[in-house]
């Protein structure tokens, strides 16, 4: 009976071998040594097991070649790769050399329907209108820095966009319309009185920007910046 369950070593050939065909009219059992960076005895004993579940043709000192089977296989295990590779590269900026090392790990245990929804995503990034959106520049720059940035919102509409907090500058005015931290961090802002319909103003912050002082009604308090940033406001008046 026939077995059709591929190692990762066994995919990892048909991956070369696809790669190798594109380069080369015809592909030898050296040449694949040469690429994978492994003996030429390995190269056939894994050939020996590909031709045993037809996916490779390949006669003793002649060329390889993939079968429409091993075709199939192959092309299913580069189109992984190379979603994976993008992801780490394009979305969560991670170095090239290091994003094709971890492409190879994780491109073997990755479902289908995990491959589809990854290519979905990379495609919404690359159509947004409005370029790289706020959320992926704000990790990006924190992946970078190690430093949280504040949290910003654009809406569908920018003329009605939100604010947070920590980009107001001394003397606005605004109205506060969502708090978006959770747990403690949500808790503590929340018994200070700073809640969504509240209004204050923001009177002053230190010499570093941090903290800063707002009033709201008769309270004056002190926010970090970090705080500050879980907090959108309108600005009115």
């Amino acid at each position: 009976m026939e077995n059709t369950v591929l190692t990762n070593s066994m995919e990892d050939y048909l991956e070369a071998i696809s790669i190798l065909q594109d380069e080369k009219k015809y592909v030898r059992v050296k040449d694949i040594a040469k690429y994978m960076k492994v003996t030429t005895s390995s190269v056939t004993t894994a050939l020996r097991l590909l031709t045993d579940r037809e996916l490779v043709n390949h006669e003793r000192y002649e060329y390889v070649e993939l079968t429409e089977k091993g075709n199939a296989a192959a092309d299913d295990v580069r189109k992984r790769h190379e979603a994976v590779l993008k992801f780490l590269i394009d979305v969560l900026n991670v170095d090239p050399k290091t994003a094709e090392k971890d492409a190879c790990g994780i491109e073997h245990a990755m479902s289908g329907k995990t491959l589809d929804r990854l290519l979905k995503m990379i495609e919404c990034l690359e159509e947004c209108p409005k370029g790289v959106p706020e959320c992926m520049k704000r990790f990006h720059d924190y992946a970078e820095s190690g430093i949280k940035p504040p949290v910003t919102c654009i809406s569908k509409d920018e003329s009605e966009s939100d604010l947070t907090l920590a980009l107001l500058e001394p003397g606005t005015k605004a109205k506060i319309t969502r708090i978006c931290g959770k747990g403690a961090i949500r808790r503590r802002i929340m018994d200070m009185g700073i809640v969504p319909g509240a209004n204050l103003e923001l009177e002053r912050e230190a010499p570093l920007g941090d903290p800063i002082e707002i009033k709201i009604k008769d309270c004056h308090l002190s926010l970090r910046k970090d705080e500050a940033s879980y907090i959108f406001v309108k600005v009115v008046g």
